[in-house]
């Protein structure tokens, strides 16, 4: 793929940024590195709108242009600190008509997607929270190859579709049972094997479909403790519920 080298631009990708307002032409597709973007919907009665889909270092943000069309329904934003390389759609269609086996590597990637979106409606409909939140929190670990997870009560609610207090009640739950530890804007995951336990079918369901199409020499996602940030406290120390991490 050298031939997309020169219409590739490293760009910065800071929380809250957003890439793709809804309804609105996307000019720019990002090839992620690191970090995390979620992708929302807009729903009535939910001010900043519900997580459809995850995106993460493995992925791209703007499908829809991969499939012709112009725009999307859905919100872009960045969630966690990173990096990508953006390319403009334009470019891209032409990269898609001239490299043969461009296309064939984005439709694998959009299928990724589509059984990542499914599977969490799915979930979402079936499932109590404290799955859904294992669930997530597992998938948070596999985009972001690491522990350390810079994710807040709020943003999980909002990934969700559930209440923030319904978000520290299952968090704390999990903390005292030491399968996490939080600090500041932090959830830390102590024991992945339990959390896998707590969590439902549809998180194997997703990361047999994410190890087939993406990561096919990667079978394990990363032990790691941080994702290239300072250090944190040990997962084993003692920390605060009271204010940490809403």
């Amino acid at each position: 793929m050298a031939q997309l080298i020169p219409e590739l631009e490293v760009v910065s990708l800071k929380p809250q940024r957003i890439l793709h307002h809804a309804r609105v032409p996307i000019e720019h597709v990002y090839f992620m590195e690191s970090g995390l973007v979620s992708v929302l919907s807009n729903t009535d009665g939910v001010k900043h709108g519900v997580g459809v889909w995850l995106i993460g270092r493995e992925g791209m943000v703007g499908i829809s242009a991969v499939l012709g069309m112009e725009a999307s329904p859905h919100r872009r934003v960045v969630q966690s600190e990173g990096s990508a390389l953006r390319m403009r759609v334009t470019d891209l269609r032409s990269a898609m008509d001239n490299l043969p086996s461009l296309r064939p590597v984005l439709l694998r990637y959009v299928n990724g997607v589509l059984v990542q979106a499914g599977q969490s409606g799915v979930c979402n409909a079936s499932h109590s929270l404290s799955q859904r939140l294992a669930r997530w929190l597992l998938m948070v670990h596999d985009h972001l190859d690491c522990v350390d997870l810079p994710v807040t009560h709020a943003t999980i609610a909002k990934m969700l579709g559930a209440r923030r207090a319904s978000i520290t009640e299952g968090i704390h739950i999990l903390a005292k049972n030491n399968v996490i530890a939080q600090g500041r804007r932090l959830i830390r995951i102590v024991d992945r094997e339990r959390l896998e336990h707590l969590s439902c079918s549809c998180y194997r369901t997703m990361r047999i479909e994410f190890e087939r199409h993406l990561l096919p020499r990667q079978a394990q996602p990363s032990l790691r403790p941080t994702c290239d940030r300072p250090p944190t406290p040990s997962a084993r120390a003692p920390v605060s519920l009271n204010s940490h991490g809403t």
